[in-house]
């Protein structure tokens, strides 16, 4: 079958056809390049088991075990996410980068859909890299010199609880990984980041997990984060993805925000999950 790559919108985002990533021999060169290009991949009618999933994401590094959430027997580093007809709670639904307060933070989220609602329960991605791109200079030359603190915000705090307690199937019956559960932890990343693949700068603040800026206040540091997160949020920037049964997506952490829609109540959404972490922290933006 002849491969395909279709863009999924002007910043970010393309659905590839063609590629089977069940194959063991399949082209890693060409998925890392696409990855690096586009910052998000979609690929719809994908048979993938867990160990499929789990070996096409171990090309980029190494997969957290999830400190909260259960594991696929057999496969601690794949977890299932699953939203039923009686929730309330999406996890997710804020602009956000998943594990920002870790040292070495995650690189990639990977997500492979079991079960989609009718309608709604789409994921919302922007492009971080064109973000910065297209502030002002003098904004840019302040934003290179500062560092943020992240940690748990209060947010995330509150849907982590809302979303452990309400389920035995969530919630993790051990503490194999509490060390990223620690709700003191505080790690100090750049606010603008060097996007390795491309060298392209890229904003490094979230909603999840950036708590101020190093040596402020929270309540000093407010402004000027609302206003990025909001600039990150302009549609121009970003893209909206409609999930359809056996489709793997991915996204680069280093250079995106992602958004979970909660608009599909009375619906099961079921998906298996993945994160992979950075080899390394982040580096400072040069110029």
């Amino acid at each position: 079958m002849t491969m395909r790559v279709r863009e999924l919108a002007g910043a970010i985002g393309a659905e590839v056809h063609g590629l089977d990533l069940s194959d063991p021999t399949f082209d890693v060169a060409l998925l890392h390049d696409l990855f690096a290009q586009h910052h998000a991949l979609f690929f719809p009618d994908q048979d993938l088991e867990a160990a499929d999933f789990l070996r096409v994401m171990q090309t980029f590094g190494e997969p957290l075990v999830h400190p909260y959430l259960k594991s696929l027997p057999g496969y601690p580093q794949v977890h299932e996410l699953r939203k039923t007809p009686t929730d309330d709670v999406n996890f997710g639904n804020l602009w956000h980068t998943d594990f920002t307060n870790l040292p070495r933070p995650s690189l990639a989220n990977a997500l492979y859909s079991i079960e989609v609602p009718t309608h709604g329960g789409d994921t919302l991605i922007a492009n971080t890299c064109a973000a910065f791109e297209a502030l002002s200079d003098g904004m840019k030359d302040m934003l290179r010199g500062l560092n943020a603190v992240h940690g748990f915000s209060e947010k995330y705090k509150r849907d982590l609880a809302d979303q452990t307690a309400r389920s035995e199937d969530v919630a993790r019956d051990d503490d194999a990984s509490s060390e990223y559960l620690d709700a003191e932890l505080e790690v100090l990343h750049p606010v603008v980041r060097t996007h390795p693949p491309s060298g392209r700068e890229s904003l490094y603040v979230n909603g999840g997990f950036t708590l101020r800026f190093e040596n402020m206040t929270p309540e000093e540091s407010k402004p000027l984060l609302d206003f990025l997160y909001r600039h990150c949020e302009r549609p121009e920037f970003g893209m909206r993805y409609t999930w359809a049964p056996r489709t793997l997506g991915m996204w680069d952490n280093r250079s995106t925000l992602h958004y979970a829609s909660n608009d599909y109540p009375g619906q099961l959404r079921v998906m298996h999950r993945l994160v992979v972490l950075e080899a390394d922290r982040p580096q400072p933006a040069r110029r």
